[in-house]
């Protein structure tokens, strides 16, 4: 897949899934705008990710941005279309997931997984949905998770938000793909990532969730990525609405 000339923005993108699309992206040919919160695991993430970019000859930027903050993804948008003069994919990668029981669930945590995961999302696909409309194209990708159809993924919060990217893909792509704009979602499940290992720090214990997953191993960040690229490349233009699961069939099972 070639995106040479095109630009992508990928919200949460300097560890993890995120790294793992931007790095993708970059290495076929992309300009990639890489928003990361300014913390020391994400700045640490980025200089990584930064580093592997320049040595395949890549082209990678940054802005440290919050995605809760409408204005900042406003701003971000902006940088991009000053730094690489356009936009022609988004993909929604920023989240977080804190595990808490419905008893020990406090306001500021619910407010906090329901801002980032879901009110994040539709603040940058919000700023980039104005451009694209503009120029009669685009590809807006979501990372959501299987745990919005199970109920994983460690709070009520983070489920509940992941559960209401499904409903505002499928609301999106009514709106949007009239005017050129494709919006799906990617459903990861099992994914070796910090978000894994911050659910169950016990490696003993992650490691049996495999005997959930009938490909009988974990995903990688770069299983979800290769989808993420099918879907934002000219292959997947008649696709749109959906959300697809990546899971190594454990979601069904």
């Amino acid at each position: 897949m070639d995106f040479k000339g095109k630009t992508v923005i990928v919200t949460g993108g300097s560890r993890g899934i995120g790294a793992a699309i931007s790095y993708m992206f970059a290495a076929n040919g992309a300009n990639v705008m890489v928003d990361y919160l300014p913390v020391e695991k994400d700045i640490e993430g980025l200089k990584q990710l930064e580093q592997e970019v320049h040595n395949i000859g890549g082209v990678v930027d940054s802005f440290g941005g919050d995605v809760a903050s409408p204005e900042e993804m406003d701003q971000l948008v902006a940088k991009t279309l000053e730094r690489f003069g356009g936009l022609d994919i988004l993909v929604n990668s920023a989240g977080f997931t804190r595990p808490a029981t419905v008893e020990s669930m406090t306001p500021d945590l619910w407010k906090s997984g329901i801002e980032v995961n879901l009110s994040g999302a539709f603040y940058i696909t919000q700023a980039a949905s104005r451009h694209m409309i503009s120029q009669g194209s685009g590809k807006i990708i979501f990372i959501g998770s299987a745990g919005s159809i199970t109920g994983g993924g460690g709070s009520v919060a983070y489920s509940a938000a992941k559960a209401g990217i499904n409903g505002m893909v499928r609301a999106l792509s009514k709106e949007l793909a009239p005017k050129g704009i494709n919006v799906n979602a990617v459903l990861p499940a099992l994914i070796e990532t910090d978000l894994l290992r911050d659910k169950e720090p016990d490696v003993e214990k992650r490691n049996k969730y495999i005997q959930r997953i009938p490909i009988g191993r974990f995903g990688t960040p770069e299983d979800v990525a290769y989808m993420v690229l099918f879907l934002a490349s000219e292959y997947a233009g008649f696709i749109s609405g959906q959300n697809i699961i990546v899971d190594g069939g454990s979601t069904y099972k």
